[in-house]
């Protein structure tokens, strides 16, 4: 458990796991609780850079032409 700020307040809230983080259509992976005015709710998951995709390679002729159509 983290201590965070309330999103409402600005009182000190906890944080805790979400049981149903990766089930079906849970996404966020911790639950915000305030105790100074009792909201409760999901806490912003923190992102993660992802690596830049590279482009991808041009192909030359009818064959990658062909290729390129149907994404092979």
């Amino acid at each position: 458990m983290s201590q965070v700020r309330c999103p409402q307040c600005g009182g000190k809230a906890r944080t805790e796991p979400n049981p149903y983080y990766g089930a079906g259509l849970a996404v966020h992976v911790e639950l915000l609780h305030c105790a100074a005015c009792g909201y409760s709710g999901y806490r912003e998951n923190e992102t993660e850079s992802a690596p830049a995709a590279t482009p991808p390679v041009a192909r030359s002729g009818l064959r990658g032409r062909i290729a390129a159509l149907f994404g092979r």
